[in-house]
């Protein structure tokens, strides 16, 4: 099977999805083999059989409940493994079932493009770290594709935003409520240039929070109208889950939904919810949204025009009704709330990685149709027109910022304490030195420990959660107490992390790009 296209990624907690662009420049979510374009991030996990992936796990897994995996993208860059089954006894990692989800949808891409799936860029939320951004690189890896590139959610969907709009230079949020994560960016598009300028994010409250909300509330309407005060086995709460996530799609196009528990014969009823109690039991998930969102835009310090709505969980009319009540001023705007990361990172992909040099392109190419719009040959196949996705002569760029400060372990009058050397929103790439003194004479190592923190703090007190890994800078054993060490951190424009350490007396130097345990794929 030939490759044809590249395409974009969208990993998400709870559901992903995959994008190309087709023949006529049209950008197109691929539908999976079971039919709809998003495909649940759900895998079943069983010793001696295949892994089965997307809507069949999801279906199933109120049978199978201590086999099946969902959200692990909470848990990438993080855990190096985890535990499943009916007694924690099998072990896996969230690169490896993150792997099996890409290779699905992959699978998928492929048998509705007839092109083989290599070349992809997949997306992050924007405060994923260096571990999360490396670890979800190597589950591309191990899917078997040829990452392009990592890019961050936001950036992606305003990518796919500015590319469908012709309006001048503004700022705008990208507020992305997702399944489990959400984020909310700031950012100035000016053409085909798109900048972050400061990012908030939470990666524990998404959709998922309001299933378990509403979870809660039907148990408690539950036990008042049938007496039941007994628990519920995994069974029964992930049927509570599956039946609840239908309920709140209910809930946002109708008033009442009802919700069916059965624990026996005895007890079993139709339990009504409306959309005013299910608003009221979420209204602190919501909250903490808002919350995030007023930081950014008052961290900003610039005028806002736009919100752009990503994420399916934004189809909840609360969602939409607090940001009119709380941000009157910025428009709204929404498009595709499901597709827009994904078709975004495919347009990056294609714009980045696929565009032929203009000049070249030019010379064999370039006509002028009827309207006078330009016309060219992408991936050997001649198209009409280039529509308003992207120029010729106007590459995308993307300018993005640290989305965490980073900084390294040191004694300062003492005490141990971390120096943050590149603070949050820092223009990226960036890379800082500074020229530190060994704490005692005739060391023959030293390890430089690298720390990311969501502060401001030029000092910080120690939290080892915080370390992302360290380089060891290896010494003769000559040097004097409070002779010169210089340390650079960098971070690259897609958030990798570098370290250098020098013996500035010897010249003797280390170099690592940092790693940690939260990469494994075993």
């Amino acid at each position: 099977m030939a490759e044809k296209y590249v395409f974009g990624i969208d990993l998400g907690t709870t559901y992903s999805c995959i994008s190309y662009f087709d023949e006529n420049m049209q950008c197109i979510p691929c539908p999976s083999m079971e039919g709809p374009t998003t495909t649940p991030s759900v895998v079943r996990l069983e010793p001696g059989c295949d892994p089965v992936v997307g809507q069949a796990a999801k279906n199933t897994a109120v049978i199978y409940p201590d086999h099946t995996i969902q959200f692990v993208k909470s848990r990438i860059g993080k855990d190096a493994t985890f535990n499943y089954g009916a007694d924690g006894e099998l072990t896996t990692t969230p690169i490896a079932v993150s792997a099996e989800i890409l290779k699905k949808l992959g699978e998928d891409a492929a048998n509705h493009t007839n092109s083989e799936v290599k070349r992809v860029v997949i997306t992050v939320p924007a405060y994923f770290g260096d571990p999360e951004r490396k670890a979800t690189a190597q589950a591309g890896i191990d899917a078997g594709f040829d990452v392009l590139g990592i890019i961050e959610e936001p950036t992606a969907a305003a990518i796919y935003y500015g590319m469908n709009k012709s309006e001048q230079p503004e700022n705008i949020l990208v507020f992305d409520l997702g399944g489990g994560t959400f984020d909310i960016t700031a950012m100035k598009i000016e053409g085909n240039n798109f900048t972050t300028l400061t990012t908030e994010g939470d990666h524990d409250l998404g959709g998922k929070n309001w299933d378990i909300a509403l979870i809660d509330l039907v148990k408690q309407k539950f036990e008042d109208q049938t007496g039941y005060c007994d628990g519920y086995d995994s069974d029964i709460e992930q049927d509570l889950l599956i039946s609840c996530e239908q309920a709140k799609i209910v809930l946002s196009q109708a008033q009442k939904a009802s919700v069916a528990v059965t624990i026996s014969r005895e007890y079993r009823a139709a339990i009504e919810i409306t959309r005013e109690e299910f608003d009221d039991v979420t209204s602190a998930l919501l909250d903490r949204a808002i919350s995030l969102t007023r930081t950014v835009i008052d961290r900003v310090g610039e005028p806002i025009t736009k919100i752009l709505m990503v994420g399916g969980s934004t189809y909840m009319p609360q969602v939409r009704e607090a940001i009119e009540r709380e941000f009157p001023q910025l428009e709204i705007y929404s498009n595709e709330p499901n597709h827009s990361v994904s078709k975004g990172a495919a347009i990056f992909a294609f714009n980045k990685y696929v565009n032929p040099d203009p000049e070249e392109l030019k010379e064999k190419s370039e006509r002028t149709t009827s309207s006078g719009e330009k016309a060219l040959v992408c991936l050997e196949e001649e198209i009409d027109t280039y529509k308003n996705i992207v120029t010729l002569e106007n590459e995308i760029n993307i300018v993005t910022v640290a989305t965490k400060s980073l900084g390294v372990r040191i004694l300062f009058n003492g005490t141990p304490k971390i120096n943050n050397l590149i603070f949050k929103d820092t223009q990226l790439p960036a890379s800082v030195t500074a020229t530190y003194a060994t704490n005692t004479a005739n060391a023959t190592r030293i390890p430089i420990r690298i720390f990311q923190a969501n502060n401001y703090d030029e000092y910080y007190d120690v939290d080892d959660d915080l370390q992302i890994g360290q380089a060891v800078l290896e010494l003769d054993g000559t040097l004097p107490q409070g002779a010169p060490i210089d340390v650079t951190l960098s971070i690259s424009d897609d958030g990798l992390i570098h370290v250098k350490g020098i013996d500035v007396t010897n010249n003797i130097e280390v170099n690592a790009n940092i790693e940690n345990d939260a990469y494994s794929t075993k």
